[in-house]
């Protein structure tokens, strides 16, 4: 692995700004969240990677070698996710076309949040094909250039969430009544696509479909 652990840092960064901003489950939540209870409730989502995502850097940068049939792995989680996800975007459904300028709808708890996160297959996706074999690689040539990766990782994925949730929340004055009923049903028919989606790519990857 590269020496220079700025470089390190770096290409960590560069990795996980992107997945901070790539369409999925966590980016819905951010949005609905934030745009329900405010930038703290925003915050949370954005923070789940950091407890989520333990067990599967130790999984995937122990066994991601060894395993012969990920792919069996990811489409097991991904019909499992687009069964979750499909809950998550009835129920964002039914509270947006019920309660249209209600802000005190119950928060989502930490273990839905971090379940979320565990049903969603682009983590695994990522750890499993180029995050564990350059986290694995930065680790043999040293524990600092191994930590600095996981460092510049989590501060981009971290930390564009985050931006995303406070860019949502200072626009939240401006989207009530009628808009906020209109955006909270359009992020749960989101949560139900992309239920549908996750089904279908696990059916896929299981050979099914």
């Amino acid at each position: 692995m590269i020496e220079n652990i700025w470089i390190v840092i770096i290409v960590g960064f560069l990795l996980g700004a992107p997945a901070g901003f790539a369409p999925g489950p966590m980016l819905v939540l951010i949005i609905s969240e934030t745009l329900r209870h405010g930038i703290r409730a925003g915050a949370k989502v954005a923070f789940i990677p950091l407890i989520s995502d333990i067990p599967l850097l130790i999984f995937s940068g122990y066994f991601f070698s060894k395993l012969s049939n990920i792919t069996t792995l990811i489409g097991s989680i991904s019909l499992i996710g687009s069964v979750f996800l499909f809950y998550l975007g009835i129920k964002s459904y039914r509270i947006a076309s019920s309660e249209i300028q209600n802000y005190s709808n119950r928060k989502l708890l930490l273990k839905e949040l971090i379940i979320v996160n565990l049903l969603n297959p682009n983590p695994y996706l990522f750890w499993f094909t180029v995050g564990s074999p350059i986290m694995v690689r930065s680790f043999d040539q040293s524990f600092i250039s191994g930590t600095s990766f996981l460092f510049g990782f989590y501060l981009g994925l971290i930390g564009s969430k985050f931006i995303l949730a406070i860019i949502t929340g200072k626009s939240r004055n401006f989207l009530q009544g009628f808009w906020y009923k209109l955006i909270m049903q359009l992020l749960g028919l989101s949560l139900i696509a992309l239920s549908v989606f996750l089904m279908i790519d696990g059916l896929d990857l299981l050979g099914i479909f």
